[in-house]
């Protein structure tokens, strides 16, 4: 792979896996940085261990934290429905995030969402590389700027690079479009207009997968 596009190539795994379960077990036991202490437990990729598809978002949320499975929440439910679109279920597909603890902030007496830090990147980033180095996908969708920079270059920008293919992900197809959880938070216009977008980008998956 480019160098430009490997962020995180000096912290590969220095284990090799014999499966997703031997990762899984692994991973719930890792303590590579302070996410480590806030979390309720480490949320791990699931779905087909044969996925030809990979969708890799940012971080857990809270409902995923609760649930230990990733995209359990509202997003994950509109990520649901982006599926059908590509005539998939979650089962088909493997989805993961970039970190697998989520990143929290104190506001207004609660605990809020925030995006994970550089050292939770690098920290996390060799389980990330395990489940591709073991799924082997055709195709990564990043659906977030932070998934999208981690895989693609630290140059990406959502603005200017989603819906493009670009080759990252040791080699493999992959394409960004929006986060779930930001179409959730736009309106109006500015909805429509995301939700056209993601059509689009889903079109093109669909495309290179043949589904």
């Amino acid at each position: 792979m480019d160098r430009q596009l490997d962020l995180f190539a000096d912290v590969a795994p220095t284990t090799t896996f014999g499966n997703l379960d031997e990762a899984r077990t692994a991973a719930r036991a890792c303590v590579r940085c302070n996410l480590a202490t806030t979390r309720q437990q480490v949320v791990f990729g699931e779905g087909a261990a044969t996925a030809r598809l990979v969708i890799v978002g940012e971080g857990p949320s809270e409902a995923d934290d609760a649930s230990g499975r990733p995209f359990s929440g509202p997003s994950g439910q509109l990520l649901g429905r982006w599926l059908q679109e590509l005539g998939l279920s979650r089962k088909e597909v493997w989805l993961t995030n970039v970190v697998r603890c989520r990143p929290t902030a104190a506001a207004g007496g609660r605990l809020r969402n925030r995006p994970p830090q550089a050292n939770e990147l690098t920290a996390c980033r060799p389980w990330l590389d395990a489940e591709l180095a073991l799924l082997r996908p055709e195709a990564v969708l990043c659906v977030g700027a932070t998934a999208g920079r981690a895989l693609i270059g630290r140059d990406f920008k959502m603005t200017r690079d989603r819906g493009q293919w670009r080759c990252a992900a040791n080699g493999t197809p992959t394409l960004a479009t929006y986060n779930p959880a930001y179409v959730l938070r736009l309106e109006g216009d500015a909805r429509q207009r995301a939700e056209a977008e993601v059509a689009a980008d889903l079109a093109s998956v669909r495309d290179r997968l043949r589904v």
